[in-house]
C-alpha cells in the first residue's frame, strides 16, 4: 500500500492554514490579523492541527 506524506492527507484549508503559517514566519499573531480572528483561536487551530499530523503519521 502507497501511503501519502502526513501534510497531503489534510484538507486543502488545513494546507493553506499551514502554508499561509510558515509564509508569515510563524507568527500567530501574524495569522490572527490576517484571518480575522483571535489569537487563542489560531492557537487552538494550529494545536489541532499538529495533533491531526501526529495521529495520521
Amino acid at each position: 500500500m502507497f501511503n501519502l506524506p502526513p501534510l497531503t492527507r489534510l484538507t486543502e484549508d488545513e494546507q493553506e492554514f499551514i502554508l499561509q503559517f510558515v509564509i508569515n514566519g510563524g507568527s500567530l499573531k501574524e495569522m490572527a490579523s490576517i484571518t480575522g480572528v483571535s489569537y487563542p483561536t489560531v492557537r487552538n487551530r494550529l494545536d489541532d492541527l499538529i495533533e491531526k499530523i501526529k495521529t495520521n503519521r
